[in-house]
């Protein structure tokens, strides 16, 4: 589907919101469209013309997602409707995809099920550690946007709809990270470099106690 604009998109009244709204913000100022960086959903109203974000963990209620003319734009780390859900970096590299897939989709009332803008692959390395991957994202995400803001900034928007196998993910807790030692270094790699050194570190059990690794690529 195609949406043309009533107006230039440089004057739309345009918000950012989400923990990774700065990697969002260094796109717009590059391409000198103004906006304005929101705290949390209740400042959105229907002043905006369009909302983006990035780095969502709660849900936004279906009468906010209505509040602006265009409807809100969040990006989301898999091909979507494959992984929908959470933990989409750990589950990635779980299910050994050869790319993180950076899906920005118009957001509806179902959990990111809503029309697609634009679908943007960044390979997975080896040695790709949980940091190395993070920064990865930040990079697809911004590639992914300023395309998207390209074909925005021509006056129009094009919705895709998903196509596929619809899966789900489920979210990780610190337990997670527990890894069985019995089996090889080599085949736990995948299981441990998705591990956060600092919050959930790799763990395997010992005589009823938790033996943490913590580990690091060399250059």
């Amino acid at each position: 589907m195609i949406i043309k604009f009533e107006k230039k998109f440089k004057n739309f009244k345009i918000g950012l919101i989400g923990t990774r709204k700065k990697i969002l913000s260094s796109v717009m100022m590059a391409k000198e469209i103004e906006f304005v960086e929101l705290e949390s959903y209740d400042e959105i109203d229907s002043t905006y013309d369009i909302i983006f974000g990035s780095g969502m963990y709660s849900i936004i209620e279906n009468e906010i997602i209505k509040k602006p003319k265009y409807g809100c734009i969040f990006f989301h780390e898999t091909p979507l409707p494959e992984g929908r859900g959470s933990a989409p970096i750990q589950w990635t590299v779980l299910n050994k995809k050869d790319n993180l897939c950076i899906t920005a989709l118009k957001v509806n009332e179902f959990m990111d099920a809503g029309d697609y803008l634009y679908q943007h692959n960044i390979q997975i390395e080896e040695l790709d550690t949980l940091r190395i991957l993070e920064k990865k994202r930040e990079i697809g995400i911004q590639e992914c946007f300023n395309i998207i803001l390209d074909e925005l900034l021509d006056g129009y928007m094009v919705l895709r709809k998903q196509s596929g196998k619809t899966t789900y993910s489920l979210k990780r807790t610190p337990e997670d990270s527990e890894i069985d030692r019995r089996q090889t270094l080599e085949y736990l790699w995948d299981q441990i470099r998705i591990c956060d050194n600092d919050k959930c570190p790799a763990f395997f059990r010992l005589d009823g106690k938790k033996v943490y690794l913590r580990y690091e690529v060399e250059e």
